[in-house]
């Protein structure tokens, strides 16, 4: 917390994951006083409390690091969660931002105060008020679960109490949903369960993570208008991987970047190699029964 600066002279940024640290370190960078809070016990956001161990981003470290604060040389193109955080640990030290940070301090309401200010209540009780606020809170932090008809009785598992393969010991595995979480978990559920299936509503964009040797995010084309972009990326798709429906996927309706793409092609291979089974939407459940809309069911 920013000391002998009162409150009413300092902006508060909410959160202190990737963004939240970038913002904070502008704030600093400008000479604007602020204070950094966040409901966990450091840095680093969904990099700290909200990934599984084998878990690696996406994109690739270039596209993924501070312009001014490059990663270490000897991540590699795609670093681990373990990785991330200690580069996002490593970032805040260096900016210095952790003598303005407090952690296990939760927002639970921010709202203007009708005189120019921010009044910011915390979950200890607390209250303050702020020249302004910055929300960085990211939107994995918050479980959402899918609806259907009828009750499940076996055991649900989120994608965010995901921690490691073992999880799926001798147990049948139903993933529901085809993005990057959920392709990671049918993998590893295929490799390590006694069965796994995958259930997708809808047709989703599956993009190799490399193509001709380098990160798909470092191709020099993301300049380009959004319609040559998809072309392009159709193109390597084609090329590299081919028809979705040759692995028993669905054709997505939808263009690509309407809807968060999935990065790598480990779930087309696993499905190659019978460890994963695609399933359509569920119609409804009964027990430990799922029912498929187009007819089929599983145990």
């Amino acid at each position: 917390m920013s000391e002998g600066i009162s409150t009413l002279e300092r902006h508060i940024v909410i959160g202190a994951g990737p963004v939240g640290l970038a913002m904070a370190a502008a704030l600093k960078h400008r000479g604007i006083p602020f204070d950094l809070v966040d409901a966990e016990s450091g840095v680093g956001g969904n990099w700290l409390h909200g990934v599984y161990r084998n878990a690696h981003i996406v994109s690739s470290k270039k596209a993924t690091e501070y312009t001014d604060y490059p990663m270490p040389d000897d991540f590699p193109d795609f670093p681990s969660a373990d990785q991330m955080l200690s580069y996002l640990t490593a970032f805040a030290k260096d900016r210095g931002l952790l003598a303005n940070a407090e952690f296990n301090k939760k927002v639970v309401r921010a709202e203007p105060d009708g005189a120019g200010h921010w009044t910011v209540k915390f979950a200890d009780g607390e209250e303050r008020t702020y020249k302004g606020v910055v929300v960085c809170n990211g939107h994995h932090w918050d479980k959402r679960y899918p609806t259907f008809r009828g009750t499940f009785t076996g055991e649900l598992l989120h994608s965010k109490d995901y921690v490691a393969p073992h999880q799926f010991d001798d147990k049948r595995v139903l993933v529901i949903g085809g993005g990057n979480s959920g392709v990671d978990m049918a993998v590893d559920a295929g490799r390590f369960g006694k069965s796994c299936d995958i259930s997708l509503q809808s047709g989703y964009w599956y993009l190799p993570k490399t193509f001709l040797g380098r990160p798909l995010t470092d191709l020099p084309i993301w300049g380009l208008p959004i319609f040559v972009q998809r072309a392009i990326l159709k193109s390597i798709i084609a090329f590299s991987i081919g028809d979705y429906r040759r692995y028993g996927l669905q054709r997505p309706k939808h263009k690509i970047f309407e809807r968060h793409p999935a990065f790598g092609t480990d779930l087309l291979n696993a499905i190659r190699l019978g460890r994963v089974k695609p399933r359509p939407a569920i119609d409804h459940v009964d027990g430990e029964t799922v029912s498929f809309v187009d007819g089929t069911t599983g145990t």
